[in-house]
């Protein structure tokens, strides 16, 4: 498991390298993400470090954010994940974003994680139990705008028991 953790950052990293290193910046800077812009999406997430024996899930994450300036925005998202422990996972984040221009954002985010765990029932009478715990959510992105959308992909550290990663992607709309 851990190596393919380790491939998979890796190749969030090369990603992230790849889009930077081949942006253009030859055309006069238009900004991505301006003061006041207000985002909403979804996509994919794949969380390790929780489930049967520690290994992962995959959910489904819905998230929205509000650019406080152009450099920063504050944001909402919460993640619905599908397993034996059915985890749940509320975050406030806040980005910086240290590439902003014409079709391309990267961005470094930290803020807090609040996860609920449901149990399935063990049996003798005990049913379900359920509990939860928070911590910090360091990490970083990238979005590129398509148009009418922003795709983005995210890698994610939370600080609670098991450490988990948290890997997302899918799509944001301008409102």
């Amino acid at each position: 498991m851990k190596n393919i953790l380790t491939n998979t950052c890796l190749a969030f990293v090369f990603t992230v390298l790849l889009f930077v290193g081949t942006h253009s910046n030859v055309n006069a800077q238009t900004l991505l993400t301006q003061q006041g812009d207000i985002t909403v999406g979804g996509g994919l997430t794949l969380t390790t470090g929780v489930g049967d024996g520690g290994g992962g899930e995959i959910g489904v994450n819905g998230n929205g954010f509000y650019a406080i300036t152009d450099e920063i925005r504050a944001g909402l998202g919460i993640s619905l994940f599908f397993g034996d422990f059915s985890p749940t996972q509320i975050n406030i984040d806040g980005h910086y974003l240290f590439i902003n221009e014409d079709d391309l954002a990267v961005y470094g985010l930290a803020g807090l994680g609040i996860w609920r765990w449901t149990t399935p029932d063990i049996g003798f009478g005990i049913g379900s139990m359920s509990f939860s715990t928070s911590g910090l959510n360091l990490g970083g992105g990238v979005e590129y705008d398509l148009g009418n959308f922003l795709l983005f992909g995210e890698a994610k550290l939370s600080t609670i028991t098991g450490t988990p990663i948290n890997f997302a992607g899918g799509i944001r709309l301008r409102l």
